[in-house]
């Protein structure tokens, strides 16, 4: 594959109030906050979504994302914990993995800061299947006006984008930017000189697709009660209060079972929502949920498997109804995404082989 050109497309979205102008706004009712300083601050989500196809996994880091003001100096860290995340696995669907306070006003530049490093596993399109790669952003294809530069320092990189957006007050922000890192050229996929030239464009209105997704959000649960279908999802900084009832045994079995085992283990938990994230009330309906564990796999036997995980912990998991990414043997390392428990076995949806989870999602 060495010298070959493979296209990737990839959208990275991020939520926040945006007006009528180079960017798409929307907006819930909520109420700000001024602290006593005379600034009204409004809560501001950040989001991620995707529709990668040329790989099956594609593991990228996101360090940070600000809002700045050139003229008045304003501005506002959104994102500032480095997320990991399998871009991949965001097809369709708005991720939240940050909500902030800002203070309300006008910005004009979004500042992305992310690692130089991206993670490509490739599907069936355009090379072997199942295969890995390490490369590195080393370009950018402008299409947008200035200041839209990638500049690249030892492992890190950052995108700062021209463009106007509005934090509104008194209101909860949900924004959405298409940070299209768009079409990556990928040159000597598999080889150890491995590099990506991204393409990025500032989002226009009339382009963004994003709004009326379901959305999304990974945390660690506590308080659940089995009977009142209820649990908190702890994410950073920011916690929900989530209601399962509507799920049905048919789509999850054994549902109850699977989120005992997630908040006596601390595993990752990810919900979904058809109807999205509520942040004035940070509350959801989940319509989906997801428990994720990574480990060891032994006994593999007629589609299912033992695995251990946490230091001593295992448990039996079937996986045949579960997409398969790799070749699972015993001994491999795993990441699994489980959505119910049949008595016997925890029912996994997806595995992925030798490569954990991304943190995020």
């Amino acid at each position: 594959m060495t010298g070959k050109k493979i296209f990737l497309y990839w959208v990275m979205s991020v939520t926040l109030v945006l007006g009528l102008s180079s960017f798409l706004l929307y907006s819930c009712g909520g109420d700000g906050d001024s602290g006593g300083n005379g600034i009204v601050s409004s809560t501001v989500g950040v989001y991620l979504t995707d529709d990668a196809s040329l790989y099956t996994q594609v593991t990228a880091t996101i360090d940070r994302v600000e809002l700045i003001h050139t003229g008045t100096h304003a501005d506002c860290n959104v994102l500032v914990t480095p997320t990991v995340v399998d871009i991949a696995d965001l097809a369709s669907v708005m991720h939240l993995v940050s909500v902030n306070q800002c203070p309300a006003g006008p910005y004009n530049r979004i500042l992305v800061g992310f690692e130089k490093t991206v993670t490509l596993t490739s599907a069936q399109t355009g090379t072997v299947a199942g295969t890995t790669s390490l490369c590195t952003f080393v370009s950018y294809k402008d299409v947008g006006n200035s200041p839209n530069v990638l500049k690249c320092v030892d492992r890190f990189c950052s995108l700062e984008i021209n463009g106007e957006v509005n934090v509104l007050a008194n209101q909860q922000n949900k924004l959405a930017i298409d940070l299209k890192l768009k079409e990556f050229d990928v040159t000597g996929f598999g080889t150890s000189s491995c590099s990506v030239t991204m393409k990025v464009s500032p989002l226009h209105g009339a382009g963004k697709n994003g709004l009326g997704q379901s959305e999304e959000v990974t945390g660690l649960i506590s308080g659940l009660s089995t009977t009142d279908k209820t649990f908190i999802l702890t994410r950073g900084n920011a916690t929900f209060t989530v209601l399962y009832s509507g799920i049905t045994t048919a789509d999850q079995p054994g549902l109850d079972n699977l989120l005992t085992r997630a908040e006596t283990d601390g595993l990752r938990v990810k919900v979904m929502a058809t109807t999205g994230i509520d942040l004035s009330t940070m509350t959801i309906s989940a319509t989906a949920v997801a428990v994720k564990v990574e480990g060891t796999v032994s006994n593999l036997n007629n589609r299912t498997f033992t695995l251990a995980y946490g230091g001593g912990k295992t448990i039996s998991v079937d996986y045949n109804s579960a997409i398969v990414h790799g070749t699972l043997a015993d001994g491999a390392g795993v990441g699994v995404k489980l959505y119910g428990f049949d008595t016997v076995n925890y029912l996994a949806s997806t595995v992925d082989v030798g490569d954990e989870l991304a943190i995020d999602n």
